[in-house]
């Protein structure tokens, strides 16, 4: 379903115990340590759709002390709320924090879930502090990836497979909306878009990724 807010983020009601089946798989996958971002352990920073809010966990374990995160998923948020994080409402283009507020952003996986991508790299634009930094990680258009996605849509391997199956209930609704192909196809216009709000200090790619560490101009 379309979030109410009209953010344009989609997300339907099952998602949130879908994922948690799939995010242990998930993390294996993407393996990646914050440290990589290179943020002062005292920065003011939002982890912007941080669903169970694991990355905030990791945030603390490393000693970061002013992390927070924002969420739409009421499942989600509660469970970071019992894990003692300080996570709020919110979506990638309405999150509802103060202008000029924070240090940096994080982004984990949720700029595919959106129509807009110029909306949302406004609304974070407006949010951070003037140079404060966007970093983000989100799926890579490669033939490996393009592969994973024909086995899991394409094939009865997710009936014989249970992190398949896990990623199939995931992203069906995203498949179905053509949220995330819309993604896949227009990498070039999601940049152009975050070329013109922020400037790059380094994009890296994996196999599957992209990482991203941006300054607001």
């Amino acid at each position: 379903m379309a979030d109410p807010t009209g953010s344009g983020f989609v997300q339907d009601s099952a998602y949130a115990g879908n994922f948690g089946a799939y995010r242990a798989w998930l993390k294996r996958l993407l393996d990646h340590d914050p440290a990589m971002f290179e943020l002062p352990k005292d920065a003011t920073i939002v982890d912007v759709g941080c669903g169970y809010g694991d990355l905030l966990q990791l945030l603390r374990e490393r000693g970061y002390t002013n992390a927070c995160g924002v969420e739409p998923d009421d499942a989600c948020r509660a469970a970071a709320l019992e894990a003692k994080l300080h996570v709020t409402a919110g979506t990638l283009s309405k999150n509802g924090l103060p202008d000029a507020f924070v240090d940096a952003l994080v982004v984990n996986q949720v700029f595919h879930h959106v129509e807009d991508y110029g909306a949302a790299l406004d609304d974070l634009a407006r949010t951070l502090k003037p140079g404060g930094l966007l970093c983000f990680l989100e799926p890579l258009n490669t033939l490996l990836r393009s592969g994973m996605d024909f086995l899991t849509f394409g094939t009865p391997l997710r009936k014989i497979a249970s992190p398949v199956e896990a990623r199939y209930r995931v992203m069906k609704l995203e498949m179905d909306t053509g949220l995330y192909p819309k993604w896949l196809r227009e990498q070039k216009t999601f940049h152009r878009e975050l070329d013109a709000r922020f400037e790059r200090i380094w994009l890296k790619r994996s196999w599957f990724f992209q990482f991203g560490k941006y300054r607001k101009k």
